[in-house]
């Protein structure tokens, strides 16, 4: 029996595809086992002679090389090349943007299951329980609360700010869709992402949130806008309102009564400290991927008692070994050249749909315009937590990126068809 690679190849590349659209929102452990299969799909595809590196793989490529960068210069090489981050967290985008079968599938599933996951968000912001212990709770024993800061949402997998970062990006990717086709099922998939972004509490989203909504107008030229604005207006001053969110303004407003703001100025404070500190080489290379976290420990929670005594607070509260600004972490990993090709790809992503949108129409518009907003809102966000350094983050963020690449690719073709 004669086994056609080639097809074969294809075929586990989309099986994996759409078990990312599946996992990517709800569990951490899945997404391995599609990244697994759908690797090799591309090793054979490799094999094959198929596979051909694209205009639109720099970026991409670009978040690899980094990591790449940082393990090889780390200060434990062997152990930062053997975790392979650099490889897994982002194999969704070489693996989703190669395949042949027709991506609105993918894009339909993970509607679906982006409203699944938000679902497991409010369940765990109103009743206090984690989504995955759903199935294993009496319901005699639940008891419905209101939203709070000690039940911040973790959604099916990770901390309340990597799913928060997810809606985030869902609210603009399937906002744009389902404002153009008027499909319900991806408005809805759109609200419930916008509802589980505002229960999960984290500022940075809330920030990255406002600032793509206002971001639309650079991307649609339509009156209907200001509507949009308008109800944007009215959804803030209602929601300032609700005690969480008037809770978590009022610290930002008083940041100095707010452990958690306080430590992050000495995370960044203590980062720079460190980095004027540092030798040539390590300015340029950083301390690597798990060890620069560890090195601006001490300072910080040096710098935070100092701050804490100045401003009054709790100077023993608990500083996690992080650096909770993606921009500063890279610095610290990576150095002054993982720092500027990061921020390369950053512009290269946004600059890439912004020239494809003047090309395309209809829903491959509606899906670059709401990936370049989830994208600029991403951006924002990651100024306050380092959202790629989570595993469900990246791998999220490279499935997405796939299904951009596609659409981009299929716009050029469109293209070059009209020409000839």
């Amino acid at each position: 029996m004669n086994i056609d690679t080639k097809k074969l190849s294809f075929q586990l590349l989309y099986i994996s595809s759409l078990m990312f659209a599946v996992f990517v929102a709800t569990s951490i452990a899945a997404d391995s086992l599609a990244i697994s299969i759908g690797l090799i799909g591309l090793i054979m595809l490799i094999l094959t002679k198929q596979f051909r590196f694209e205009r639109n793989d720099l970026p991409p490529a670009l978040f690899s090389i980094t990591y790449f960068w940082s393990s090889v210069f780390s200060i434990n090489p062997i152990h930062s090349l053997s975790s392979f981050h650099y490889i897994w967290h982002f194999a969704p985008y070489w693996i989703v943007s190669r395949i042949k079968n027709n991506y609105k599938t993918i894009i339909n599933v993970l509607a679906i299951f982006i409203i699944i996951s938000s679902i497991g968000v409010y369940f765990n912001a109103f009743f206090c329980i984690k989504p995955a212990n759903i199935f294993s709770v009496a319901w005699s024993s639940l008891h419905f609360s209101l939203p709070n800061k000690a039940c911040a949402p973790e959604g099916f997998s990770g901390f309340p700010s990597y799913i928060g970062a997810i809606m985030l990006v869902s609210t603009f990717f399937f906002g744009a869709l389902g404002f153009y086709n008027k499909k319900k099922v991806y408005l809805l998939a759109s609200l419930c992402a916008l509802i589980a972004t505002i229960l999960t509490q984290e500022r940075q989203d809330w920030l990255g949130l406002l600032v793509g909504i206002i971001s639309i107008a650079f991307f649609v030229k339509n009156r209907k806008i200001w509507l949009i604005y308008l109800a944007g207006i009215v959804l803030v001053v209602g929601l300032a309102q609700t005690g969480f969110v008037k809770n978590r303004l009022h610290y930002t407003l008083h940041f100095t009564k707010d452990p958690d703001i306080v430590i992050r100025f000495a995370m960044i404070k203590a980062s720079f400290d460190i980095f004027n500190k540092s030798s040539l080489t390590r300015k340029l290379t950083g301390y690597g991927p798990s060890f620069a976290s560890k090195i601006v420990h001490d300072d910080t929670v040096k710098i935070y008692k100092q701050l804490a005594n100045k401003y009054h607070i709790n100077p023993n509260a608990n500083i996690a070994t992080v650096i909770d600004n993606y921009y500063v972490n890279i610095l610290m990993s990576a150095g002054l050249i993982g720092l500027i090709l990061i921020l390369s790809a950053f512009f290269m992503l946004l600059r890439n749909n912004i020239k494809a949108i003047k090309y395309s129409s209809g829903e491959q518009k509606a899906i670059l315009i709401g990936m370049s907003l989830g994208l600029i809102a991403f951006y924002v966000a990651s100024g306050f937590d380092n959202l790629l350094g989570s595993a469900q983050v990246s791998i999220f963020l490279s499935f997405m990126l796939g299904i951009n690449s596609l659409v981009i690719s299929s716009c050029h073709y469109d293209r070059h068809s009209e020409v000839t």
